[in-house]
């Protein structure tokens, strides 16, 4: 069975898709929306909980009994500073919390890195993004896929 890490994980996305495999377990989970952590409780109980990802080290994860690397890490971090719908601050916005996602990823090692965020990324740090991961040694792809490709009644690229 693999292991997930879920950050920035809302009402678990990541988490039921790797659920319907039947051959991924979601280990914990970082969420600061109060809602979704209700969410994430009711459909994942006595799954380990962050509220905020400066919370998320490898001291906190091996306290919460998780002796193991995960083995896939996904995370949907804040797509406000890069979204066509704000001011597309990017690094300047105090949203802009890329860096502790990579912290996370640099301290606990997992096998398989899955990011997720909003088309305006490509242009303002998707270089950025792909070179830290890449300096950390691992092989980074990017593409985007629009909510209609699954089914959707409308474009939204992500």
């Amino acid at each position: 069975m693999l292991r997930h890490l879920d950050l920035f994980s809302g009402i678990g996305g990541f988490s039921l898709a790797a659920r319907w495999t039947g051959q991924i377990e979601t280990v914990a989970f970082c969420e600061i929306d109060p809602f979704c952590q209700k969410v994430l409780k009711k459909h994942w109980p006595g799954v380990p909980r962050w509220r905020d990802i400066r919370d998320v080290t490898i001291d906190a994860v091996r306290g919460a009994g998780i002796t193991q690397s995960p083995t896939v890490l996904s995370g949907g971090f804040p797509c406000q500073p890069f979204s066509c719908a704000g001011k597309r601050r990017g690094k300047k916005d105090d949203r802009y919390l890329w860096p502790e996602m990579l912290r996370v990823v640099q301290e606990l090692r997992p096998a398989w890195v899955v990011g997720e965020n909003v088309v305006g990324i490509i242009n303002m740090a998707l270089d950025d993004v792909c070179a830290d991961l890449e300096s950390l040694g691992y092989s980074c792809r990017a593409f985007v896929v629009p909510a209609a490709g699954v089914g959707a009644p409308h474009m939204r690229d992500r």
